[in-house]
């Protein structure tokens, strides 16, 4: 037993990964930087905008060379893995530059992990039974981690438009409760200004 927590911990040790949750205000650009010390680096990068506007968001992914390596506009999530070419330090930026008066949360994680080599996998296909499960499990709970930040993203989206629409309902209602009033008052008036104008000729 504690030679399989042993192992985890140190699988664990070997990716460098952040997850954060930012608010951008409108025609805010806010950059992250990750580094990869040799070029063999593996760096995952995904984001989803959770709340505001239309949720979308513009994103640039550069190089240390300053190479526009991803770029997208308008866009709600995304999800990419690529292999760092140049050793050196990555940015990961968000411009809010679309809305104008809309801030926008933006959940995003950098993972930076030593990609795998022949030699690796080599060696894989050598480890013992309770190496390859531990292995197995580390992968399947970054799945379901991944899963879990899917539908958490989509319950926070689904919530914001049904608030939305149930303010747009109140609003409405109290809008036509009021013109409602307001004919009544006016009925009221009218009749009774007709009926004075009748005594007036009498």
């Amino acid at each position: 037993m504690l030679r399989k927590l042993v192992l985890l911990f140190a699988l664990v040790a070997l990716v460098n990964a952040t997850t954060l949750r930012k608010w951008i205000a409108s025609h805010e650009k806010t950059c992250y930087f990750a580094t990869a010390d040799t070029p063999t680096k593996k760096i995952a990068f995904y984001f989803a905008v959770h709340q505001g506007g239309n949720f979308d968001i513009d994103y640039e992914v550069e190089g240390p060379n300053n190479r526009v390596l991803f770029k997208g506009e308008a866009e709600r999530q995304g999800d990419f893995v690529f292999t760092a070419v140049y050793p050196g330090e990555y940015a990961f930026c968000f411009k809010n530059g679309l809305a104008s008066f809309a801030d926008k949360l933006v959940e995003f994680d950098i993972t930076v992990e030593d990609e795998a080599r022949p030699e690796d996998i080599a060696k894989r296909t050598k480890r013992d039974e309770i190496t390859n499960s531990v292995v197995t499990i580390a992968s399947d709970l970054q799945q379901i981690t991944k899963f879990m930040k899917y539908f958490r993203m989509r319950e926070n989206r689904n919530f914001a438009t049904v608030s939305s629409t149930e303010s747009r309902i109140w609003w409405f209602s109290a809008l036509d409760s009021l013109c409602v009033v307001l004919v009544a008052v006016v009925q009221v008036y009218a009749i009774q200004a007709l009926f004075t104008a009748k005594r007036s000729r009498l």
